[in-house]
């Protein structure tokens, strides 16, 4: 009696260490999100060169007025929507991806209006997929519709010499690749990798790109 009520505890180790190994079979970016990513300065001259893509959460918004449990996405006003220094943020981004020579293929903004101000003041266009909608509030298929969506955005090659862009939402990366991008404007550089596979390898803070290009002019002109 004993043995089998020992063999009967053993099966049910095995399963409960199968389930766990089940669930951490995941995209390379989520295995190495805890782990301290590159700084832009170290990735500059490979973004010059491009092949990547550039996750961008939306600029700094209003935490006053209206939010988004009953947004129309036909009408900003309803939305939580830019600040004046989100606004600022997204220009001064584009303004230094301009100055560093960073070369943008396609910009892919989520439908909401803070996403698509943020690409539309930064790059000057942008296409809306409507797989990046807000994670949040969404229920369990659509989630998985847009996490699926957005794995495969990023480890799709952006086209030669070129880096993709996609500005969407905080909760969206973390389902997709176990990053909470904080604070908003945020950015992570991922390399698509073989296989549907990527891998984050830096984070870009909104105001670091106006540094790099700060450094760059200080530079030039010594």
């Amino acid at each position: 009696m004993k043995t089998d009520t020992l063999r009967w505890h053993q099966k049910i180790a095995a399963l409960i260490a199968l389930v766990a190994t089940v669930n951490l079979v995941v995209p390379a970016a989520t295995a190495n999100a805890a782990d301290k990513l590159a700084d832009l300065s170290s990735v500059l001259g490979e973004l010059r060169k491009g092949g990547y893509v550039i996750y961008i959460r939306h600029g700094a918004t209003e935490q006053t007025g209206a939010g988004d449990e009953a947004a129309d996405l036909t009408k900003c006003e309803t939305q939580r929507n830019l600040s004046a220094e989100g606004r600022e943020q997204a220009a001064q981004i584009g303004k230094a991806f301009r100055a560093l020579g960073i070369p943008v293929g396609t910009v892919t903004s989520s439908p909401f209006c803070r996403t698509k101000d943020t690409a539309r003041l930064a790059f000057g266009r942008f296409t809306v997929s409507n797989d990046l909608h807000f994670t949040i509030g969404a229920d369990a298929g659509e989630t998985k519709r847009f996490t699926e969506s957005l794995r495969r955005m990023l480890s799709t090659p952006p086209a030669k010499a070129t880096n993709a862009v996609i500005v969407a939402h905080s909760a969206n990366l973390r389902e997709a690749a176990g990053i909470w991008p904080k604070p908003e404007g945020v950015a992570y550089v991922f390399q698509p990798l073989p296989g549907g596979q990527f891998e984050a390898i830096a984070m870009v803070l909104p105001e670091d790109w106006g540094k790099a290009a700060k450094l760059k002019v200080s530079g030039s002109s010594n």
